[in-house]
């Protein structure tokens, strides 16, 4: 596989299957609550979020796959799937996209958009 070649676009005939999960990020600098279990809340410092997830730091270990309820500020309670940890550092796909519009941070102007 020639890695220096483009991916092919989504929906194109060399894409089926293939989905775009990148989006608009804001890196912020918040604390918030993560929910792995009903009963265990842990507390986060969110560095950046996007409608479709977001970058965390923490120091539990968060089981990649779980399902978890990240608690935003100015939403609420988001469910999310834990995508990836290293480290600290973990990274979650919301199951449903969310409005950065209504977050607390959007509505002072905290975060700054990067994409990647």
């Amino acid at each position: 596989m020639d890695h220096n070649q483009p991916r092919p676009a989504a929906g194109s005939a060399a894409g089926v299957g293939f989905k775009e999960r990148r989006a608009l990020r804001h890196v912020v600098d918040e604390v918030a609550l993560l929910s792995p279990q009903r009963r265990i809340r842990i507390e986060v410092r969110l560095r950046n979020v996007s409608t479709l997830g977001f970058m965390a730091e923490c120091d539990e270990a968060v089981r990649i796959g779980s399902y978890v309820s990240l608690d935003v500020p100015g939403i609420g309670p988001v469910k999310a799937q834990v995508r990836w940890q290293i480290g600290p550092r973990l990274g979650g796909m919301f199951l449903d996209p969310i409005s950065l519009e209504c977050c607390e941070w959007a509505a002072v102007g905290a975060g700054t958009p990067f994409s990647q």
